[in-house]
Protein backbone atom coordinates (compact mmCIF):
# COMPACT_ATOMS: atom_id res chain seq x y z
CA UNK A 1 0.00 0.00 0.00
CA UNK A 2 1.43 3.60 -0.19
CA UNK A 3 3.56 4.75 2.18
CA UNK A 4 2.36 7.66 4.76
CA UNK A 5 4.58 10.23 3.80
CA UNK A 6 1.44 11.66 1.85
CA UNK A 7 -0.17 14.16 3.54
CA UNK A 8 -3.43 14.38 3.39
CA UNK A 9 -5.08 17.29 1.95
CA UNK A 10 -7.60 19.83 4.56
CA UNK A 11 -10.35 20.46 3.07
CA UNK A 12 -11.06 23.23 1.32
CA UNK A 13 -13.22 24.59 -1.89
CA UNK A 14 -10.46 25.75 -4.42
CA UNK A 15 -9.01 22.92 -6.08
CA UNK A 16 -5.49 21.50 -4.54
CA UNK A 17 -2.59 21.66 -6.95
CA UNK A 18 -2.28 18.53 -9.42
CA UNK A 19 0.76 16.74 -7.14
CA UNK A 20 -2.21 17.16 -4.12
CA UNK A 21 -4.55 15.33 -5.97
CA UNK A 22 -1.76 12.58 -6.90
CA UNK A 23 -1.47 11.99 -4.03
CA UNK A 24 -4.90 12.04 -2.52
CA UNK A 25 -5.72 9.89 -5.25
CA UNK A 26 -2.96 7.27 -4.61
CA UNK A 27 -4.25 7.01 -0.97
CA UNK A 28 -7.76 6.71 -1.92
CA UNK A 29 -7.04 3.76 -4.47
CA UNK A 30 -4.77 1.95 -2.05
CA UNK A 31 -6.02 -1.53 -1.87
CA UNK A 32 -8.24 -0.66 -4.55
CA UNK A 33 -6.42 -0.05 -8.01
CA UNK A 34 -2.96 0.78 -6.74
CA UNK A 35 -1.21 -2.01 -5.12
CA UNK A 36 1.54 -0.03 -3.64
CA UNK A 37 3.53 3.29 -4.04
CA UNK A 38 7.55 2.70 -3.51
CA UNK A 39 9.29 5.96 -3.07
CA UNK A 40 12.56 7.28 -5.24
CA UNK A 41 15.48 7.98 -3.93
CA UNK A 42 14.87 11.50 -5.61
CA UNK A 43 11.52 11.58 -3.19
CA UNK A 44 9.41 10.48 -6.28
CA UNK A 45 6.91 7.82 -6.52
CA UNK A 46 6.43 5.25 -8.53
CA UNK A 47 2.55 4.13 -8.19
CA UNK A 48 1.94 0.22 -9.32
CA UNK A 49 -1.00 -1.85 -9.29
CA UNK A 50 -1.08 -5.59 -9.46
CA UNK A 51 -3.88 -6.76 -11.52
CA UNK A 52 -3.73 -3.67 -13.98
CA UNK A 53 -1.02 -3.00 -16.34
CA UNK A 54 -2.70 0.48 -17.60
CA UNK A 55 -0.03 3.43 -17.66
CA UNK A 56 -1.81 5.34 -15.43
CA UNK A 57 -1.78 3.08 -12.76
CA UNK A 58 1.57 2.30 -13.35
CA UNK A 59 3.34 5.39 -12.86
CA UNK A 60 6.50 7.67 -12.06
CA UNK A 61 5.47 10.58 -10.38
CA UNK A 62 7.97 13.47 -9.52
CA UNK A 63 10.77 10.97 -10.46
CA UNK A 64 13.64 11.88 -12.26
CA UNK A 65 16.31 8.80 -11.44
CA UNK A 66 15.48 6.89 -15.00
CA UNK A 67 17.22 3.61 -13.96
CA UNK A 68 15.40 3.34 -10.81
CA UNK A 69 11.71 3.46 -12.54
CA UNK A 70 12.79 0.92 -15.13
CA UNK A 71 14.01 -1.31 -12.94
CA UNK A 72 10.71 -0.61 -10.63
CA UNK A 73 8.74 -1.48 -13.41
CA UNK A 74 10.69 -4.16 -14.95
CA UNK A 75 10.12 -5.66 -11.44
CA UNK A 76 6.22 -5.80 -11.65
CA UNK A 77 6.54 -6.88 -14.93
CA UNK A 78 4.97 -3.07 -16.32
CA UNK A 79 5.80 -0.30 -18.57
CA UNK A 80 8.64 2.10 -17.22
CA UNK A 81 5.87 4.87 -17.59
CA UNK A 82 6.58 9.28 -15.94
CA UNK A 83 3.92 11.73 -15.94
CA UNK A 84 4.66 14.89 -16.60
CA UNK A 85 2.02 17.68 -15.54
CA UNK A 86 2.51 19.85 -17.93
CA UNK A 87 4.18 20.69 -21.52
CA UNK A 88 6.91 22.30 -20.06
CA UNK A 89 7.40 19.82 -17.48
CA UNK A 90 6.93 16.82 -20.12
CA UNK A 91 9.92 18.66 -22.21
CA UNK A 92 12.07 18.48 -19.29
CA UNK A 93 11.30 15.03 -18.63
CA UNK A 94 11.61 13.61 -22.44
CA UNK A 95 14.97 14.97 -22.35
CA UNK A 96 16.19 13.97 -18.31
CA UNK A 97 14.26 10.30 -18.98
CA UNK A 98 15.02 9.48 -22.45
CA UNK A 99 11.22 9.38 -23.03
CA UNK A 100 8.26 10.09 -25.32
CA UNK A 101 4.39 11.33 -24.53
CA UNK A 102 1.81 8.26 -25.08
CA UNK A 103 -0.86 10.03 -23.41
CA UNK A 104 -2.57 13.01 -21.98
CA UNK A 105 -5.26 13.18 -19.60
CA UNK A 106 -7.67 15.23 -17.70
CA UNK A 107 -7.35 16.39 -13.96
CA UNK A 108 -11.07 17.52 -13.28
CA UNK A 109 -12.30 19.20 -9.90
CA UNK A 110 -16.04 19.69 -8.16
CA UNK A 111 -16.40 22.17 -5.29
CA UNK A 112 -18.90 20.50 -3.05
CA UNK A 113 -21.37 22.11 -0.37
CA UNK A 114 -23.98 20.75 2.04
CA UNK A 115 -26.47 22.21 -0.39
CA UNK A 116 -24.90 19.33 -2.93
CA UNK A 117 -26.37 16.35 -0.58
CA UNK A 118 -29.51 14.35 -1.74
CA UNK A 119 -32.08 12.43 -0.52
CA UNK A 120 -31.61 8.40 -0.81
CA UNK A 121 -33.16 7.04 -4.28
CA UNK A 122 -35.28 3.97 -4.21
CA UNK A 123 -33.63 2.54 -7.80
CA UNK A 124 -30.07 3.27 -6.68
CA UNK A 125 -28.37 0.57 -4.24
CA UNK A 126 -25.87 1.94 -2.48
CA UNK A 127 -23.24 -0.14 -0.44
CA UNK A 128 -20.53 0.94 1.81
CA UNK A 129 -18.51 -2.22 1.36
CA UNK A 130 -14.66 -1.70 0.12
CA UNK A 131 -15.50 -4.50 -3.03
CA UNK A 132 -18.63 -4.20 -5.10
CA UNK A 133 -21.25 -6.84 -5.30
CA UNK A 134 -21.79 -8.43 -8.57
CA UNK A 135 -24.45 -6.33 -9.56
CA UNK A 136 -22.04 -3.44 -9.79
CA UNK A 137 -19.44 -5.71 -11.42
CA UNK A 138 -22.21 -6.49 -14.10
CA UNK A 139 -22.45 -3.02 -15.26
CA UNK A 140 -18.90 -2.49 -15.91
CA UNK A 141 -18.54 -6.18 -17.22
CA UNK A 142 -21.35 -5.02 -20.22
CA UNK A 143 -20.14 -1.04 -20.93
CA UNK A 144 -19.47 -1.98 -24.50
CA UNK A 145 -20.75 -3.35 -27.24
CA UNK A 146 -17.39 -5.12 -27.89
CA UNK A 147 -17.63 -8.05 -26.25
CA UNK A 148 -13.66 -8.48 -26.25
CA UNK A 149 -13.23 -5.17 -25.08
CA UNK A 150 -15.62 -5.82 -22.13
CA UNK A 151 -13.28 -9.38 -21.33
CA UNK A 152 -10.19 -7.07 -21.63
CA UNK A 153 -12.04 -4.60 -19.02
CA UNK A 154 -12.61 -7.12 -16.40
CA UNK A 155 -9.58 -9.11 -16.92
CA UNK A 156 -7.54 -6.30 -14.64
CA UNK A 157 -10.67 -4.50 -13.33
CA UNK A 158 -12.44 -7.39 -12.10
CA UNK A 159 -10.34 -8.99 -9.72
CA UNK A 160 -9.06 -5.64 -8.51
CA UNK A 161 -12.50 -4.73 -7.46
CA UNK A 162 -13.44 -8.38 -6.24
CA UNK A 163 -10.02 -7.80 -3.59
CA UNK A 164 -10.30 -4.81 -2.74
CA UNK A 165 -9.48 -4.22 1.14
CA UNK A 166 -10.41 -1.35 3.27
CA UNK A 167 -7.97 1.79 4.35
CA UNK A 168 -8.43 3.29 7.67
CA UNK A 169 -10.29 6.80 6.97
CA UNK A 170 -11.31 5.86 3.60
CA UNK A 171 -15.09 6.31 2.72
CA UNK A 172 -16.12 3.57 0.13
CA UNK A 173 -19.49 4.11 -1.74
CA UNK A 174 -20.65 2.23 -4.49
CA UNK A 175 -23.62 3.01 -6.50
CA UNK A 176 -25.40 0.80 -8.69
CA UNK A 177 -28.49 1.78 -10.81
CA UNK A 178 -31.58 -0.27 -11.46
CA UNK A 179 -34.31 -0.04 -14.49
CA UNK A 180 -36.39 -2.73 -15.84
CA UNK A 181 -35.31 -5.13 -13.24
CA UNK A 182 -31.51 -4.98 -14.19
CA UNK A 183 -28.48 -3.05 -13.14
CA UNK A 184 -27.87 -0.45 -15.85
CA UNK A 185 -25.49 2.24 -14.43
CA UNK A 186 -22.61 2.28 -11.79
CA UNK A 187 -20.40 4.75 -9.89
CA UNK A 188 -17.63 4.86 -7.09
CA UNK A 189 -17.17 7.40 -4.62
CA UNK A 190 -13.81 7.12 -2.23
CA UNK A 191 -13.58 9.89 0.01
CA UNK A 192 -10.82 10.98 3.16
CA UNK A 193 -10.31 14.41 4.99
CA UNK A 194 -13.14 16.50 3.41
CA UNK A 195 -12.05 15.47 -0.36
CA UNK A 196 -13.34 12.53 -2.50
CA UNK A 197 -12.58 10.80 -5.65
CA UNK A 198 -14.88 9.98 -8.71
CA UNK A 199 -14.28 6.12 -9.91
CA UNK A 200 -15.76 3.39 -12.05
CA UNK A 201 -18.63 5.28 -13.90
CA UNK A 202 -20.50 2.90 -16.03
CA UNK A 203 -23.75 2.39 -18.36
CA UNK A 204 -24.46 -0.79 -19.68
CA UNK A 205 -23.90 -0.74 -23.63
CA UNK A 206 -27.52 -1.11 -24.00
CA UNK A 207 -28.65 2.05 -21.84
CA UNK A 208 -26.14 4.11 -23.35
CA UNK A 209 -27.29 7.33 -24.39
CA UNK A 210 -30.17 7.50 -22.09
CA UNK A 211 -29.09 10.07 -19.78
CA UNK A 212 -27.77 7.44 -17.24
CA UNK A 213 -24.32 8.59 -17.17
CA UNK A 214 -25.60 11.86 -15.93
CA UNK A 215 -27.67 10.63 -13.10
CA UNK A 216 -25.39 8.61 -11.58
CA UNK A 217 -22.66 10.99 -11.12
CA UNK A 218 -25.31 12.90 -9.98
CA UNK A 219 -25.87 10.35 -7.16
CA UNK A 220 -22.19 10.10 -6.14
CA UNK A 221 -21.76 14.40 -6.08
CA UNK A 222 -24.68 13.90 -3.35
CA UNK A 223 -23.33 11.04 -1.72
CA UNK A 224 -19.90 12.88 -1.76
CA UNK A 225 -21.40 15.78 -0.32
CA UNK A 226 -23.32 13.59 2.07
CA UNK A 227 -19.89 12.32 3.84
CA UNK A 228 -18.97 15.86 4.24
CA UNK A 229 -16.40 16.46 1.44
CA UNK A 230 -15.72 20.16 -0.26
CA UNK A 231 -14.41 18.37 -3.22
CA UNK A 232 -14.74 15.89 -5.96
CA UNK A 233 -11.93 14.52 -8.21
CA UNK A 234 -11.77 12.88 -11.36
CA UNK A 235 -9.41 11.76 -14.41
CA UNK A 236 -10.85 11.33 -17.86
CA UNK A 237 -9.99 11.65 -21.39
CA UNK A 238 -9.78 15.45 -22.58
CA UNK A 239 -11.75 17.03 -25.29
CA UNK A 240 -14.40 14.78 -25.91
CA UNK A 241 -18.03 13.96 -25.03
CA UNK A 242 -16.88 12.46 -21.42
CA UNK A 243 -15.37 15.92 -20.13
CA UNK A 244 -18.11 17.51 -21.76
CA UNK A 245 -20.74 15.99 -19.65
CA UNK A 246 -18.54 16.60 -16.45
CA UNK A 247 -18.07 20.00 -16.89
CA UNK A 248 -21.78 20.40 -17.25
CA UNK A 249 -22.30 19.39 -14.11
CA UNK A 250 -20.13 21.62 -12.57
CA UNK A 251 -16.32 19.99 -13.04
CA UNK A 252 -13.70 22.29 -14.36
CA UNK A 253 -10.30 21.14 -15.75
CA UNK A 254 -8.07 21.91 -13.40
CA UNK A 255 -4.51 19.96 -15.41
CA UNK A 256 -3.38 18.13 -18.37
CA UNK A 257 -0.87 16.00 -17.48
CA UNK A 258 0.67 13.57 -19.58
CA UNK A 259 2.01 9.93 -19.25
CA UNK A 260 5.60 9.62 -20.73
CA UNK A 261 6.98 5.95 -21.77
CA UNK A 262 10.69 5.62 -20.93
CA UNK A 263 12.52 4.49 -24.06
Amino acid sequence: MPTNDLTPPQPAQRAPDLRTLLDSHARLQAGFYISGCDTAPDGGHWLWSRHIAEFGLNVGIGVRDGAWLRAQAERRGRAAVALAADMVQARDLCVALNAAPVAAMAWMWRPLTPADAGAAEADIAVSDRPAPDEDFLGVMARQSANPAVNAATMEGYGPALREAEGRPGIHVRHLTLWAGGEPVACASIHAEAGLAGLYNVAVAAPHQRRGLGRRITMRAIHEAAGLGCTGLLLQCVPGGHVERLYAALGFSRVARPLLLALR
